[in-house]
Formats: C-alpha cells, structure tokens, sequence
C-alpha cells in the first residue's frame, strides 16, 4: 500500500489488520536469500520482514542481519 491509501484508513483498524495478518505467520517455515530455512517465531508487525527464526538450534534475528531477508 502507499502512503496515501494509508492514511485514508482508520489507524486502529489498520493496525488490527495487520497484527492479524501477520500472526498467521508465526509456525511458518520460510527461506533465507543466503538458502537456509527456518520457522517464524516472532514477527513485529511494525516490520514484518525482520522477524525472529529458528533454524535448528539456532534464532536469527533480522534485524540484526541486514544482508538476510526473506526469499
């Protein structure tokens, strides 16, 4: 959406969309640009393309990992 269509809309209810949207993202097995996999754990619905995954016994937090990001 771009910023226009955004503000047409009630805050409120857009942030409620959102969260919703992406908790159905959690439990989720996605793919890494650098070819790893890992399951959403934690995902900011202020900045959904940078959760936390787990990947075997490790967490990635993207926020941390500026070069990774979802395939």
């Amino acid at each position: 959406m771009n910023r226009d269509m955004v503000s047409k809309f009630n805050p409120e209810i857009l942030m409620e969309l959102v969260s919703r949207l992406v908790s159905t993202l959690v439990g989720k097995e996605v793919m890494l640009t650098n070819g790893r996999f890992g399951t959403n754990i934690m995902i900011d619905p202020y900045n959904p393309h940078k959760a936390l995954l787990k990947t075997g016994t490790e967490i990635i937090d993207l926020r941390m990992e500026k070069e990774w990001q979802f395939e």
